[in-house]
């Protein structure tokens, strides 16, 4: 399924990740957004699409489509900053986001996916000074 062109609404997009839940396609489309990307997170089967669609979590695998135009580029990085999580990992994450966690600090690294250090608190001067509050 990865690597293939569909055509929805008249467009070509090709599927450029298969995740194992709605919440950790969300992220990964996040991350190609935030690199410029148009991303479409759609359901892995019909059922579960139907179901987002209608407000639901997202409880099956689901998609993570670009414009055909841009899938090597989102695939190149997918390849380098998205780690895979499997059988026990997967579980114990997915049922802390599941919890209410929320998943980017479940994981990660200190960085944001632009390489800029996540640490410091939105809206804080980067010199690490106390900012002015007032509005």
């Amino acid at each position: 399924m990865k690597g293939q062109t569909v055509v929805i609404n008249g467009d070509r997009w090709t599927v450029v990740d298969v995740a194992p839940a709605q919440a950790l396609a969300e992220m990964v489309a996040a991350l190609l957004e935030e690199e410029g990307m148009v991303a479409m997170v759609r359901g892995g089967d019909l059922l579960t699409d139907v179901f987002s669609n209608l407000g639901a979590s997202g409880v099956g695998s689901a998609l993570v489509l670009v414009p055909e135009a841009d899938a090597e580029r989102a695939l190149t990085l997918i390849d380098q900053t998205v780690t895979d999580f499997e059988g026990d990992e997967l579980d114990a994450i997915m049922g802390a986001i599941a919890a209410g966690a929320d998943p980017e600090e479940l994981l990660g690294t200190g960085e944001s996916p632009s390489g800029e250090d996540a640490s410091a608190e939105e809206g804080s001067p980067a010199d690490g000074s106390e900012g002015d509050d007032r509005a």
